[in-house]
C-alpha cells in the first residue's frame, strides 16, 4: 500500500506550483458552462476537467486506490435503509436524537452547531465535546469507517470552538499576508491551518468546513465580509490553496466553500441571492478559486444556495444538476465530495419544504446534503427517492464509496501534535504577516504607554498582550479597537479587528488593518505598536484611501 501519511514538514511548492499552472490555463481552457450546460446520459469531459482530473491523480491528500477499493466494496454492501442515512449530515437538536441516527439510520455524520456546542459546564470545556464525539464514533458500530464529525471553524468569527483551543484571526487575514509577503505569507496561512486542523483532530473532529472561496464584493457584503480571502480572484485562490494544504497536513477533511462563489449582495440564510456574472466573468473571477481548489486536490467542496440565472435560473445552484454534475464534476473534473449548505437555510426552506431540498440536492449530484431542518422528514424522502428510483441508486452508492474513502483516508493519516492552545505562535505569526498599516504620520512617534479603548473583547486581549509585553496602560496614546458595536473612532491610533473599512469612517493619524481581535492578534499589534515589529500585510480589499507614504 503507498503510504499516504502527510509529513508536516511537506513543502508547500506543490501546492503553488499546482495553483500557478491552473491560474495561467483558466482563460484559455476553463470551458465550464461556455459550451455544455444540458444535462444527457453520457458522461462529458472537457479540457478542463481532464487537467484538473490529472493534476488530482498526480499529487495531493487524497485517498488511495485501496481506501477506494475498500470504500466502494462497504458502499456496494449497504442495505437501501443504510444508504438512504448514509447521504446525510444531520442537523444536531440534542445529543439523543443524534446518536439514535447515526445508530438506527446509518447517517454520514452530525453537525453539532450554536449554543449546544458551546454551553459546556466542566472545567474542561473540551471533556464534553471529545465524549461526545466519540460516543458518535461509538454509534458507527461496526460500520466499517468513521462516522463524519465536521465543525465551521474558518476563524475570526466563525469559531464554533475558541478556549482552549488556540484562536485565529479571520481568513481576511490570509489575503492581506499573501499580498504583502507572497510565498511567505501563504506559508503561514499553512501553517495556521495546520495548526488549527492538528487541534480540531485532537478533539475528534475529522472534517472542517473551510477554507472560504468566495469573493467578497467589499464593504456592502452581508454575510461573507472577512470570511473571504479578499477582492482579488488570484490572492483568494493562493489563499485557498495554502489553507487547503495545512488542513490536509493535519489529516482533516476540508471542503471550500461556497460553490460557485457567494458573492453577492444578499444572505442565503435569509432569501436566494442572485449570482449574476455571466458566463465570461464566471470563467474569470468567481470560478478562479475554486479550480485553483481543484488543482490543489481539494477534498471537499461545499455549494452555495445561490441563483445563478447565465446558468440555471431560478434554481439554486446546490439543487442544480447543471451546477454540480455538468459544471462541477465533468466540465472542471472535480472527483472529491461535493457537499450541499446547509438545508435549514431561508434560501430553500421556503421553495423545497419537508425533504424536498434533501432529494434535490442529492439528485443534482451532493454527496452529502448538510443539516436538513427535519431530519426524519429528510431519511424518509431520500429512502423514497432510493427505492423508487428518483435518486438512481448508483449515483447513491458511488456518492457513499467517495464519503468513505475520504473518512478513511482522515482515519490512516498521521496524528500531529494536537494540544488544546498549543499553537499560538502560528496564531500570532499569520496575524503578523497580515497586519497593514493603512495610515501613518512622519516621523513615526514612539509610543510608550496606551489607553485603549472600544470594541470590549479587543480591548480585553489588548490588555493581556500589553501586560505581557511591558506595555504601560494608562495616560499615554489613544488606540481605538473597531469591532462588534464600534464601526469607527476618533483617536491617535485607530485599529481595524474584522474587516478594515471601518478605517475609511475613523479618523486617526495612525491606521491599522489587524483582522483579528483575540490574544495572538493583540500581541503581534503590540509589537507593531512598540517598534519591534512591522506591519507589511497589504490590503486584500478596497477601503478607499490612499496608500500611505513612507516617511
Amino acid at each position: 500500500m503507498p503510504d499516504h501519511k502527510t509529513s508536516s514538514r511537506r513543502p508547500l511548492w506543490p501546492a503553488l506550483a499546482a495553483l500557478m499552472a491552473v491560474v495561467v490555463a483558466v482563460a484559455a481552457t476553463a470551458l465550464w458552462w461556455t459550451a455544455r450546460d444540458t444535462d444527457a446520459d453520457a458522461p462529458r469531459t472537457t479540457e478542463t476537467g481532464q487537467r484538473a482530473s490529472t493534476t488530482e491523480r498526480e499529487s495531493g491528500w487524497k485517498p488511495t486506490e485501496n481506501e477506494r477499493t475498500q470504500a466502494a466494496v462497504l458502499a456496494d454492501a449497504l442495505p437501501l435503509e443504510d444508504l438512504a442515512g448514509q447521504l446525510i449530515v444531520a442537523r444536531s437538536f440534542d445529543n439523543e436524537s443524534s446518536l439514535a441516527l447515526v445508530r438506527d439510520k446509518h447517517f454520514a455524520g452530525v453537525m453539532v452547531t450554536g449554543q449546544q456546542i458551546l454551553d459546556v459546564t466542566t472545567d474542561d470545556p473540551l471533556v464534553d465535546v471529545k465524549a461526545f464525539n466519540q460516543q458518535l464514533q461509538d454509534a458507527g458500530g461496526d460500520r466499517g469507517f468513521p462516522v463524519m464529525v465536521p465543525i465551521d471553524q474558518e476563524g475570526g468569527l466563525v469559531a464554533r470552538l475558541t478556549d482552549p483551543l488556540t484562536t485565529f484571526p479571520t481568513f481576511m487575514s490570509a489575503g492581506a499576508a499573501i499580498a504583502g509577503h507572497g510565498d511567505d505569507g501563504a506559508a503561514a496561512v499553512t501553517a495556521a491551518a495546520q495548526a488549527s486542523g492538528a487541534e480540531l483532530r485532537d478533539a475528534g473532529y475529522n472534517t472542517v468546513f473551510a477554507p472560504d472561496g468566495d469573493i467578497t464584493i467589499g464593504a456592502a457584503d452581508p454575510i461573507i465580509g472577512s470570511r473571504s480571502a479578499g477582492d482579488d480572484p488570484g490572492i483568494v485562490a493562493k489563499a485557498v490553496v495554502a489553507a487547503i494544504d495545512g488542513y490536509s497536513r493535519a489529516g482533516l477533511i476540508s471542503a471550500v466553500k461556497h460553490f460557485p462563489g457567494h458573492n453577492v449582495s444578499t444572505d442565503s440564510h435569509k432569501g436566494l441571492p442572485v449570482l449574476d456574472s455571466d458566463r465570461e466573468r464566471l470563467r474569470d473571477h468567481d470560478l478562479v478559486p475554486f479550480e485553483a481548489a481543484i488543482a490543489a486536490s481539494a477534498p471537499g467542496i461545499m455549494t452555495g444556495h445561490l441563483n445563478v440565472p447565465a446558468i440555471d435560473d431560478g434554481v439554486p445552484a446546490s439543487m442544480s444538476r447543471k451546477v454540480i454534475t455538468t459544471g462541477l464534476r465533468e466540465n472542471l473534473g472535480f472527483d472529491g465530495l461535493v457537499i450541499s449548505d446547509s438545508l435549514g437555510m431561508g434560501a430553500v426552506m421556503q421553495r423545497y419544504p419537508g425533504g424536498d431540498s434533501t432529494v434535490e440536492a442529492i439528485k443534482a449530484g451532493s454527496d452529502l446534503a448538510l443539516m436538513p431542518a427535519d431530519n426524519e422528514q429528510a431519511y424518509d424522502a431520500v429512502l423514497a427517492a432510493l427505492k423508487s428510483g428518483e435518486i438512481p441508486e448508483r449515483q447513491a452508492r458511488d456518492s457513499a464509496a467517495r464519503t468513505i474513502a475520504y473518512l478513511l483516508h482522515a482515519q490512516a493519516s498521521a496524528e500531529l501534535p494536537g494540544e488544546p492552545g498549543s499553537h499560538a505562535k502560528e496564531s500570532e505569526a499569520l496575524t503578523a504577516k497580515a497586519a497593514t498599516i493603512v495610515a501613518h504620520p512622519c516621523p513615526v512617534p514612539r509610543i510608550t504607554a496606551v489607553t485603549p479603548s472600544g470594541s470590549s473583547d479587543a480591548v480585553a486581549a489588548f490588555r493581556v498582550a500589553a501586560q505581557e509585553a511591558g506595555l504601560p496602560i494608562g495616560p499615554g496614546t489613544s488606540v481605538a479597537l473597531l469591532g462588534p458595536g464600534v464601526p469607527a473612532a476618533s483617536a491617535a491610533v485607530v485599529v481595524s479587528t474584522d474587516t478594515p473599512y471601518g478605517l475609511a469612517r475613523s479618523t486617526a493619524p495612525t491606521k491599522i488593518a489587524l483582522y483579528g481581535r483575540d490574544v495572538p492578534a493583540m500581541r503581534a499589534l503590540v509589537k507593531i505598536l512598540m517598534g519591534d515589529a512591522r506591519a507589511l500585510g497589504r490590503l486584500p480589499v478596497d477601503v478607499g484611501l490612499p496608500a500611505p507614504t513612507r516617511c
